[in-house]
């Protein structure tokens, strides 16, 4: 497994997302920042290599969950210790969503699909989910390790957040693949692996403060 030394950069806090391209008759899935803070400093418009970048949720992930919550995603419930990039934009963590903005939807049938792959932890048995929440409070399951499902259909042109949760602290590699069928060119798919330092933070992290209960209260923006 890579070491988190390893990488070109260090993505903090603010807003990026995990993008989709169509160029050349391909997939450019990447990692585009946009009011991220990178290596201490906030970009505009930058796009980066999968490679190239290490999301950290640093101290302000790690949650305790309240009596009466339960996560099935990670097979985890009241009173566990879990790591969570929220789906609100939080100060001091990553806000981090999937795009495919920069795709005509007039070119793709159906949408865009987010598989999940292989799942690599610190220790081997950890897990790893993405949810949401729906209008009356209940997690809405996207994609788990523990439970299924192992993708999530986007609507082609789009722009999605979500929860993004672990139960462990340490270098996790996510590889997703992006696939869509478009309309002349038929089924168009790329896999990027995506690293993720979940405590401890190195010494470039910048850390904030993370409503722990509003995780749970508040819906999207």
């Amino acid at each position: 497994m890579a070491s988190a030394e390893a990488a070109v950069a260090y993505y903090t806090s603010g807003h990026a997302d995990l993008g989709v391209a169509y160029e050349d008759g391909a997939f450019n899935f990447h990692f585009h920042g946009e009011g991220a803070v990178i290596d201490g400093v906030e970009v505009g418009d930058r796009e980066y290599a999968a490679s190239d970048i290490i999301i950290h949720g640093g101290v302000a992930a790690t949650v305790v969950l309240p009596e009466g919550f339960v996560l099935p995603g990670l097979g985890r419930s009241a009173g566990d210790t879990v790591w969570i990039l929220p789906w609100n934009q939080e100060e001091g963590l990553p806000f981090l969503g999937t795009a495919s903005e920069e795709l005509n939807p007039a070119d793709w049938i159906g949408g865009i699909t987010f598989t999940l792959g292989n799942v690599t932890s610190p220790s081997g048995n950890g897990e790893f989910a993405l949810w949401r929440y729906t209008p009356f409070g209940e997690v809405a399951q996207d994609l788990s390790t523990v439970t299924g499902p192992n993708s999530v259909i986007t609507s082609t042109g789009s722009h999605d957040h979500f929860n993004w949760g672990f139960t462990e602290p340490g270098l996790w590699e996510v590889e997703l693949t992006a696939s869509g069928q478009h309309a002349t060119d038929g089924l168009i798919s790329a896999t990027e692996t995506f690293r993720f330092q979940i405590v401890p933070e190195p010494s470039t992290a910048l850390l904030g403060g993370l409503g722990i209960l509003g995780l749970f209260a508040r819906r999207r923006r």
